[in-house]
């Protein structure tokens, strides 16, 4: 099975776009080596306090949230910087089946605070939920929801595939 969920690989690549150099390229290994942007100094602020998970199946949400990604004018179906997927991927997950994982009750960092005191605001659709068997959790530890948008669109698809043969 595979998820889709979110800002980058499963919330793996969360790191605001536009990082100041706030060691003044020193803090740390990566920033000194490579700069700025790979310094590992910086510490994500969260929304929502992530409790420990508890392992169980994905649910479904029963209908689709006022900002779903599979809505028409959606960020990401308009292509807005830092929303994952446009309207090709999104529509490409219909079509193979990959689930997409609805954001509603997910963990997001508000901001990123550096040592320096330096501090950036996160981004609204930045989302890091930790995994587990391949599945995203919602901060209250349990399983994330199966996007409601997602599911209404793949059962229209395979509902015409079943008519045309």
């Amino acid at each position: 099975m595979t998820v889709n969920f979110g800002n980058g690989i499963f919330g793996c690549d969360m790191l605001p776009p536009d990082l100041p150099d706030a060691g003044e390229g020193a803090c740390c290994m990566g920033a000194a080596v490579y700069g700025p942007r790979r310094c590992t100094c910086w510490e994500p602020v969260y929304d929502l306090e992530q409790q420990p998970v508890k392992p169980g199946e994905m649910g479904m949400r029963v209908k689709m949230c006022a900002d779903c990604a599979y809505r028409p004018n959606s960020p990401e179906r308009r292509g807005e910087e830092g929303y994952q997927g446009d309207p090709e991927s999104l529509d490409e997950m219909v079509a193979t089946g990959d689930m997409f994982a609805c954001h509603q009750g997910i963990r997001r960092p508000v901001r990123w605070v550096h040592p320096s005191g330096a501090e950036v605001p996160g981004h609204p659709a930045g989302y890091a939920p930790p995994l587990h068997d391949g599945k995203p959790y919602k901060a209250d530890g349990a399983p994330a929801d199966i996007c409601a948008g997602w599911a209404a669109r793949r059962l229209k698809h395979m509902w015409r595939e079943a008519e045309a043969s």
